[in-house]
């Protein structure tokens, strides 16, 4: 009775040692490494989106730049904020400022995209200089486009083209066909000096008015009067006024060209006077920025004094002055 008795006192006592046993002698399962978070963009594999592209995949990046705090409405539709805002994201995450989605961009939009808000990038603040002289913020260089439309002509294209030839600075030229046609000379010398030439149209009509074939018309004529003067194919349009829906822009990728707009209007046009215009450049420019300005259309006396002090102020921060439309 006392042996039954001791048994069943030592049996739980000897369970629990085994099963200790076993534990110890057991392999003990790897952690995981450590997920290693590359600053480097990864690529991912999908289409690639520019200026009037549309579809399911437009609106998956204009949600997801929503997300990452560079508000869009999702319409399917790649207008001009949408891609002004794929421009400052591509600034934030150092991407190359094109305006376009590509691989890198898809990669950087796609990381936390759906992760807490306080995880996601914030777009930086815009500088905001003291005066048109101040010194930028550190790490504020980069590049700036300089564009120009309604040219050429004989009176301010000249000043301009003078004007950048002393700062060392491309730009890019929308020219009108009707223009190109009366001064190729000057449409040449664009060329020649390392600038770009786009299609701004042949009489400057908003394309959302025209019909299939007056658009085809408006756009082609002005394309070959470019060729024809520099020998090279016309690769972008400028749409006069900004205007554009997703008709005219299939309409005008299937000619082979490519829209472009800005992101600084300087509304020079308007003669506000040669210190608005420069401020409109220089308290908001960062790089990547598209900026517009005109060497026709009317008195341009204004914007070339503006140019000037564009070009003088921005080069002393550092920044540099690439063309668009270039091959």
């Amino acid at each position: 009775m006392k042996a039954r008795s001791l048994a069943a006192l030592l049996l739980p006592a000897m369970i629990l040692m085994l099963v200790g046993l076993a534990a110890l002698v057991a392999p003990t399962k790897p952690q995981a490494a450590p997920a290693v978070d590359s600053t480097r963009p990864r690529a991912v594999n999908r289409p690639i989106l520019a200026y009037g592209s549309r579809g399911a995949a437009v609106r998956q990046a204009q949600t997801l730049l929503s997300r990452h705090g560079y508000r869009v409405p999702v319409t399917g539709f790649f207008g001009a904020l949408t891609a002004r805002q794929v421009r400052r994201f591509q600034v934030a995450h150092g991407i190359r400022s094109t305006g376009n989605v590509g691989p890198l961009t898809w990669g950087k939009l796609l990381d936390g995209g759906g992760g807490p808000a306080a995880a996601r990038p914030v777009p930086a603040a815009r500088p905001t200089p003291t005066s048109l002289t101040a010194p930028a913020a550190a790490g504020s260089a980069g590049v700036v486009y300089l564009t120009f439309d309604d040219g050429p002509t004989p009176d301010w294209t000249p000043r301009v083209l003078e004007l950048l030839a002393r700062y060392q600075a491309r730009a890019t030229f929308f020219v009108l066909g009707r223009s190109a046609a009366a001064y190729p000379e000057l449409v040449r010398q664009e060329f020649a000096a390392g600038h770009g030439v786009g299609n701004h149209t042949w009489s400057h009509r908003r394309l959302t008015g025209l019909t299939a074939a007056q658009l085809a018309a408006e756009v082609s004529a002005t394309s070959g009067a470019i060729q024809r003067i520099t020998g090279a194919p016309v690769g972008c349009l400028r749409p006069p006024f900004a205007t554009v829906d997703a008709t005219s822009a299939d309409q005008v990728r299937a000619l082979g060209l490519r829209l472009v707009l800005w992101d600084i209007d300087t509304n020079d046009w308007l003669r506000p006077g040669t210190g608005a215009i420069a401020g409109r450049v220089l308290g908001r420019v960062r790089s990547g920025d598209v900026i517009l300005m005109h060497d026709g259309g009317g008195n341009r006396s204004q914007t070339v004094a503006a140019l000037e002090r564009v070009l003088a102020t921005l080069s002393a921060r550092g920044y540099r002055f690439h063309a668009l439309c270039r091959g």
